[in-house]
């Protein structure tokens, strides 16, 4: 999955609220970074993303939570929740579950494309 703008998602598989404010990790144990992988310690700052999807027809989680199903809450640290927070500000969707510094380098390769960085943007807007 790379960068998209479109949030239109006919069968999603889950779904998340966006990534919560950072704040220190507050669990007994560690956990794994859902973007780049890096451990989070105990005390460390990180970004919570609590995940839900609609369990299958006739399963006991249906008779359980009717139509939101928790899933395990994944975690961003402190690095990925300020790529997330930044390329969501853009408008930018499906970013969770994938490596955000990869999609930042896409998204920087997308703007040296289109001459961003060389100053071409500036000149096509003052010339008519």
């Amino acid at each position: 999955m790379t960068l998209a703008c479109s949030c239109d998602y006919d069968d999603i598989a889950w779904w998340h609220e966006g990534a919560a404010e950072v704040a220190p990790l507050a669990t007994k144990r560690s956990r794994l970074c859902c973007s780049c992988k890096a451990r989070i310690a105990v005390g460390e700052d990180c970004s919570a993303v609590r995940r839900w999807r609609n369990p299958n027809p006739g399963s006991v989680a249906e008779r359980i939570y009717a139509d939101e199903e928790p899933l395990a809450t994944w975690y961003l640290c402190d690095r990925c929740a300020g790529l997330y927070e930044s390329l969501d500000s853009l408008g930018f969707c499906g970013l969770i579950g994938q490596d955000l510094r990869a999609v930042c380098r896409e998204y920087g390769q997308m703007q040296r494309e289109a001459g961003v960085y060389r100053g071409q943007m500036t000149d096509r807007r003052a010339t008519p």
